[in-house]
């Protein structure tokens, strides 16, 4: 999905996933707010300090960005294997905070993982080709093998596929699955 000639159908479609990238995120930040500050709250408590998480990532055209999240982390007190850490992680409420990252345009609802300089630098030409897209809060891959590790070429294979192939019905599949994958994880009574 490289338009450096974009033609006006093409800037249409990315407007539309923009579009569509500002109002599920403001959706998705309005509803989750109450879950986020919570956790945020008690993320303080454990480890006595601040709970948000900022880290340099690269994202579109090799455009650095600070990425939001949760801090589940901490070299204060030894709460990493807590059961509420481990419950934060899984259902990835640690990532709610990229909800913002998404309004502000540094990444969109979906597209490949960002990564941080240091591995952006170690790619190889074709690897490189995942920078053509913004990264993203969800992907396919992670919905292939949300709990799976897998090998870097095969997360990188997965994610170049991904920006060369994109289309927009692709990305209303993506986020159809991850919808799911959400309401799977939800506790059912």
């Amino acid at each position: 999905m490289v338009f450096n000639n974009a033609n006006p159908t093409q800037v249409f479609v990315l407007l539309i996933k923009r579009l569509i990238d500002i109002v599920f995120a403001l959706l998705a930040l309005a509803l989750t707010f109450p879950l986020t500050l919570a956790a945020a709250m008690v993320l303080w408590i454990l480890h006595g300090e601040n709970p948000i998480f900022k880290q340099i990532r690269v994202g579109k055209n090799q455009r650095q960005f600070t990425i939001l999240k949760l801090k589940t982390e901490s070299n204060k007190r030894n709460q990493q294997n807590s059961a509420f850490i481990k419950a934060i992680r899984k259902t990835h409420i640690d990532e709610l905070p990229q909800l913002v990252n998404i309004v502000a345009g540094s990444m969109s609802i979906v597209g490949p993982r960002p990564h941080i300089p240091e591995h952006v630098a170690t790619y190889k030409d074709w690897q490189r080709k995942r920078l053509a897209v913004k990264p993203g809060l969800t992907c396919l891959r992670q919905l292939k093998s949300p709990y799976k590790k897998i090998h870097f070429n095969e997360l990188i294979e997965h994610d170049v596929s991904y920006a060369e192939n994109w289309t927009l019905l692709l990305d209303l599949k993506i986020m159809a699955k991850t919808m799911a994958a959400i309401f799977h994880l939800l506790p059912r009574y």
